[in-house]
């Protein structure tokens, strides 16, 4: 039996209706598709869109910023993506890390900083804004550098047990450094325990101004990064008597470090790396590591960064453990000397 719609129009448009509903089905599953192709991964694909935020908690100038731009072009050519150094500085770091605690998307920023900021979250620790070890995490050390202490050129103290020796004959322990709970500054009151000296610190705003007055005879001695003091320990026009290192600094090579002048258990280094989001996926941090290693491996670069600190890489897992070691040695030594603050 053949059927003829034109003798039963009600059937044609029970037809005609059915292959619009199915038109109509395919639409929508053809529209259900693609949004879920669209967010299966859109968090990735559009922080790969983004330039990647490199914020650095010190003035544009500084020996973190400058080493931040050098390390850019590698970022860019390893990671796909612009990387922009953006300068937060201020309020010992935190507000740099304020700003990448708060940053939006999948590894849209890192900050680069020394240790300080590690040091500062410590003396602030009940600081509501955030907390460090749940807030961030190691993605890859660049380098360090050791504290150091100098005296004016004319000093007569030429090493450091002389020094140790005419501080007990004249009084206590009289040392420039960064500023209240500053590497610097901590790294004075452990030397002053280790030798049993009276800690007398005057904080500065700047390694500048602090060798200006060693210099000029103002200040008996001071404590700063060592890469701040090779300059001028070069030309003479001030001493350094000793590294608070591990070993030697490449730039300070005729230096000894305290344990080599018989002061033992007062190391104290600074590192230089990056930190991330703790919300950051580990495909992200997987993939900036492997560029900041391929980075470093240049040997254009990595020249250029050794003129300044000690290049020293490691990845998250041993970066994390330095930083496990900097808590466990710098915060009883913080909250005995009452810096802690509310």
């Amino acid at each position: 039996m053949k059927f003829n719609a034109q003798e039963n129009p009600s059937l044609s448009r029970k037809s005609t209706d059915k292959r619009r509903q199915i038109v109509k089905n395919r639409r929508y599953y053809i529209a259900l598709s693609l949004a879920a192709l669209c967010t299966s991964a859109p968090l990735a694909s559009h922080a790969q869109s983004m330039p990647l935020r490199v914020i650095v908690p010190y003035s544009a100038g500084g020996t973190a910023d400058v080493i931040a731009r050098m390390l850019t072009d590698g970022l860019k050519e390893h990671t796909g993506r612009l990387a922009i150094v953006e300068n937060k500085p201020g309020a010992g770091g935190r507000i740099a890390l304020s700003a990448l605690k708060n940053s939006q998307g999948d590894g849209a920023a890192v900050v680069f900083a020394f240790n300080g900021v590690l040091v500062n979250s410590i003396v602030f620790q009940n600081a509501k804004e955030f907390r460090f070890k749940e807030d961030f995490v190691g993605l890859a050390q660049v380098g360090t550098m050791p504290a150091a202490l100098a005296v004016s050129y004319g000093h007569k103290a030429h090493n450091v047990k002389e020094f140790i020796l005419t501080r007990k004959q004249e009084g206590d322990l009289v040392y420039g450094n960064m500023g209240p709970g500053s590497l610097t500054h901590l790294a004075g009151l452990r030397f002053a325990t280790a030798t049993r000296l009276k800690p007398n610190p005057i904080g500065y705003q700047g390694g500048a101004p602090m060798a200006n007055d060693l210099m000029g005879g103002q200040l008996d001695a001071g404590i700063d990064t060592a890469s701040d003091f090779v300059e001028r320990h070069k030309g003479k026009k001030l001493k350094v008597l000793g590294v608070f290192g591990h070993k030697r600094f490449p730039l300070l090579s005729d230096v000894p470090t305290m344990a080599e002048q018989g002061i033992s258990n007062v190391e104290a280094e600074l590192w230089l790396g990056f930190l991330g989001s703790s919300r950051a996926s580990a495909a992200f941090n997987a993939r900036f590591q492997d560029a900041i290693q391929k980075t470093l491996a240049n040997p254009s670069v990595r020249e250029k960064i050794s003129k300044i600190i000690e290049v020293e890489y490691k990845g998250a897992t041993d970066f994390s453990n330095v930083m496990a070691s900097d808590f466990a040695t710098w915060t009883p030594l913080i909250i005995n000397s009452g810096l802690v603050q509310n």
